[in-house]
């Protein structure tokens, strides 16, 4: 996901925000939700528009741990 991501010009040291992303079996992205962040509304659109184009994600290595609804922790290095 953090590959996927243009950090904006607003995007300061320091960004932590909670995505709540919600996949399909086989890893496709089907929402994403921003909780909890302190980054401004084009820092929240830059994270949920990177964790679209992650669609779909990897699948675990065990499938009966696959979890429909992740809580992501969103901090890119600086």
């Amino acid at each position: 996901i953090q590959s996927r991501w243009v950090r904006p010009a607003s995007a300061t040291a320091g960004i932590e925000c909670i995505a709540n992303i919600r996949q399909l079996p086989g890893g496709e992205v089907v929402s994403v939700s921003i909780g909890k962040c302190n980054g401004d509304a084009a820092v929240r659109r830059s994270i949920e528009t990177a964790i679209y184009r992650s669609s779909p994600l990897p699948n675990p290595p065990d499938p009966s741990i696959f979890e429909r609804n992740i809580v992501l922790e969103f901090r890119p290095s600086d």
